[in-house]
């Protein structure tokens, strides 16, 4: 399995951090797309990441996944790319996984991809979400799309998408090696 996270200066570091590391350890291929262009992408609180490859014109057709770490500046960011756009709606039409975490969902939303879905989201970008349906679960699986609420909910999220991918016997691996709760 191969996902490709999209990546905009001002991300939620833990958002990012957490699902990364686990997914890695879960056996999972996990490429960084850097929806500005720049080789490096800074998170909210000043993490330093290099990009793996410049989004615009990328070759997005081998990835089973896409995630979106949240982060209000990020998520700004991730709304106003038409690639971003693309490739979420491009999964969806392929009915491959997109994970979308606290005000990452709003990004989906735009594009209309939760209008006939239930989804969760940060608490602050409630107002702004165009969805099926509001809850307000830690993590919220519709179909191939999985959304969750903030930094606290990471662990939780990457647990899902592991499971999600790998099946629960590989999430709980993980869950025990990291001695999460």
């Amino acid at each position: 399995m191969q996902i490709l996270f999209l990546m905009a200066d001002g991300f939620e570091e833990t958002e990012f951090v957490t699902p990364f590391d686990y997914l890695q350890r879960a056996g999972f291929q996990v490429a960084l797309a850097s929806v500005s262009g720049d080789s490096s992408v800074t998170g909210a609180h000043g993490l330093k990441i290099a990009a793996d490859f410049a989004l615009s014109g990328a070759d997005t057709a081998k990835f089973d996944a896409v995630l979106l770490p949240g982060g209000g500046p990020g998520v700004q960011r991730l709304k106003a790319s038409d690639d971003v756009e693309r490739v979420v709606c491009d999964f969806n039409d392929k009915n491959k996984w997109i994970f979308a975490i606290c005000a990452a969902p709003l990004v989906l939303s735009k594009a209309g991809l939760l209008v006939d879905r239930t989804a969760t989201c940060f608490p602050g970008c409630v107002e702004e979400l165009v969805c099926n349906k509001f809850v307000e679960d830690r993590v919220v699986v519709d179909g191939n799309i999985v959304t969750s609420r903030g930094a606290g909910t990471a662990e939780e999220f990457a647990f899902e998408c592991i499971a999600l991918l790998g099946g629960r016997d590989l999430s709980e691996k993980i869950r025990k090696q990291v001695v999460a709760r």
